[in-house]
């Protein structure tokens, strides 16, 4: 029922919810990326790396000079 109601897993729920945490942390503070990983549920900062590259294309660094420039 969870995938036909939301179009995904719920594993894939959670990872979404994860990155975009991740995201709103790695925009608006200055946290080191270890402490961003913990606060969003992810074993390490590598995984968290893994994983946001996989989804958007860049580490959390790329990301994060991208979105402090704008």
């Amino acid at each position: 029922m969870f995938r036909v109601t939301m179009g995904c897993s719920v594993h894939g729920w959670i990872t979404q919810r994860r990155l975009a945490r991740a995201q709103a942390l790695l925009r608006g503070s200055k946290l080191p990326l270890a402490h961003v990983a913990s606060a969003c549920g992810f074993a390490s900062a590598s995984h968290l790396n893994q994983r946001l590259r996989s989804q958007l294309g860049a580490t959390p660094g790329q990301f994060r000079r991208a979105t402090m420039a704008t």
